[in-house]
């Protein structure tokens, strides 16, 4: 999203690089230049869409707990309050900031992978401008700047966090006029990652910096080990997690993640004629309020880490199952209660012990994550999102190193019994749902979004906005969308007064919200759209947030 990190790939681009050495380039720009939302201590999840065979690959590299990670690992507050995720609070948010709330970093594996793998450049060429600003800083946007204001509090906690975010004690000042800003310099985080591009992914999984954080971690009582570091992988999954929605493949990253709630939604969704309804009207937004209500009820009920816990896959995308759960939905009244349907029932080999028990309603999660799109030439494509989770993640930068790392221990449920409960070395239901759809074989978008929990609706309303109702991407993503992800339906005020009006007397529980740059009450989705008559490129960016498209 930040204009320095997507020049640093449009330059891989016209050196003659792919759509995987621009992205992977971009994503390490990222980390250096928009700090609060990604970096080396984060994680993150990309699909490639690979123009010479037609495949379609996941690269997976999310952040797993840590071995020494159990169920009784944090100790729970007393009454019913809840976290932002819904489920109890734990004592001193030991989850949320902190050392105790960090779980095992994976972008450093998984970008050098994808450059292994499918990329042309080397990675020391992808390090390349992420190096740059790091040894010689920038000046940040105003919107940096901001974020680093609103996280003084966690950040002047760590010593190594605040003589980096806060020299003086204050955010860098951005530029303001003629006072042409501070620059914003990070000599620790250089020396990583130049190692990293001299050693390659072992200087941070194997070498002298993980024996950095390892130590950090035992002096603090985090969980993370040198273990944990040494055998973390990154993990490729051929031809993703995928439906047909109208004549066209989405695919998206199976497992814990976002795209089976986004997909299992567009399945529900696609036995209403929407185009018919038409884009924004009431009919057309109670239909699809009531499809993500379902498909969240389920998400909170069975989806989990699938190396842990029996999850219904074939049942939650199957087109039966759409088709059950779109009949219970009635097309004048909003349902006062939605319950968890029965996936189970259309799995093949179904156990009825695998079925696990229940989960709780979340709240949605932070703002913070970032997301890149990238096509080349020939028409390879890459729809990537990376996250340290909450803005500046655990606020913890591990001294000597510059890394700032994760806070993702706050994807696992702190109780037992539940399918996101805490275990060793288990990946934790997050929201990350980078997206491609393509049509007759033939990439068509690339889309993704920060948001916590509200990108997964975001998703779904931004395809349908171009497959039923003709949008270009920049109208697919700036129209006013909807959020089913809590208890109460968000309505985007910029929708009529007529629309919210006629929701309530179909009984739906409602807030009008006003969307605005610090708010992201529906994510922030972008993308990049191949045309498919002229095989143009058009990107299409949030309108509340910075960020920027770029071609050639």
């Amino acid at each position: 999203k930040h204009p320095l990190a997507v020049e640093a790939g449009l330059a891989a681009l016209k050196r003659g690089g792919n759509a995987v050495d621009a992205a992977v380039t971009t994503a390490f720009t990222l980390g250096v230049v928009e700090p609060g939302a990604s970096g080396l201590g984060g994680g993150g999840m990309m699909i490639v869409h690979q123009a010479a065979t037609g495949r379609n690959v996941v690269v997976d590299f999310a952040m797993d707990a840590p071995l020494a990670a159990t169920a009784d690992s944090y100790e729970l507050e007393r009454g019913a309050g809840s976290s932002r995720f819904g489920w109890r609070k734990v004592k001193d948010d030991a989850n949320v900031s902190g050392y105790r709330a960090v779980a095992v970093p994976g972008l450093v594996r998984g970008l050098a992978l994808a450059l292994e793998r499918f990329g042309t450049v080397s990675l020391s060429e992808a390090l390349g401008p992420a190096i740059r600003f790091a040894e010689e800083g920038f000046v940040p946007a105003w919107t940096t700047s901001l974020q680093i204001a609103v996280s003084m509090q966690i950040l002047s906690q760590f010593p190594a966090s605040a003589a980096v975010f806060l020299p003086g004690g204050f955010p860098p000042r951005p530029v303001d006029g003629n006072n042409p800003g501070a620059r914003l310099i990070q000599p620790d985080l250089a020396r990583t990652l130049r190692a990293i591009a001299r050693e390659g992914p072992d200087a941070f999984y194997r070498g002298a910096i993980a024996r950095t954080i390892g130590e950090a971690m035992r002096q603090h009582g985090g969980l993370v080990s040198e273990e944990d570091l040494a055998t973390y992988r990154a993990t490729l999954v051929d031809g993703g997690l995928t439906t047909d929605y109208r004549g066209h493949q989405v695919v998206g990253v199976p497992g814990a993640c976002g795209a089976v709630t986004a997909l299992q939604s567009l399945n529900i969704l696609e036995g209403f004629d929407l185009a018919r309804s038409g884009a924004g009207t009431p009919e057309s937004v109670h239909r699809q309020a009531e499809a993500f209500r379902r498909a969240f009820a389920d998400r909170y009920r069975y989806v989990g880490d699938p190396k842990q816990a029996a999850v219904p896959w074939s049942g939650l995308l199957s087109k039966a199952y759409a088709r059950a759960l779109r009949d219970r939905i009635d097309p004048e009244r909003a349902a006062a209660v939605v319950e968890p349907g029965d996936p189970w029932a259309f799995e093949s080999g179904r156990l009825a012990s695998e079925a696990p028990v229940a989960g709780v309603f979340g709240a949605s999660g932070d703002r913070s994550t970032t997301h890149v799109c990238a096509v080349d030439g020939e028409r390879n494509v890459v729809s990537l999102t990376q996250t340290l989770v909450n803005l500046f993640g655990s606020g913890v930068i591990v001294p000597g190193t510059g890394v700032l790392l994760n806070n993702a221990m706050l994807w696992f449920d702190p109780e037992h019994g539940r399918p996101n409960s805490l275990a060793p070395g288990k990946r934790g239901l997050n929201n990350m749902t980078p997206l491609l759809l393509l049509r007759d074989g033939r990439p068509l978008l690339a889309v993704g979004a920060p948001g916590g929990l509200r990108i997964v609706n975001a998703m779904a309303q931004v395809v349908v906005n171009v497959v039923d109702y003709r949008m270009g991407i920049q109208d697919a993503i700036a129209a006013p969308r909807i959020d089913c992800s809590g208890r109460d339906l968000l309505v985007d005020g910029r929708f009529p007064e007529s629309v919210p009006r006629a929701l309530e007397a179909m009984g739906h529980r409602l807030r009008v919200v006003e969307e605005s740059f610090y708010g992201a009450n529906f994510s922030t989705p972008l993308g990049i759209l191949i045309h498919p008559e002229t095989g143009r490129l058009h990107g299409g960016v949030d309108p509340f947030r910075p960020a920027i498209a770029a071609g050639y």
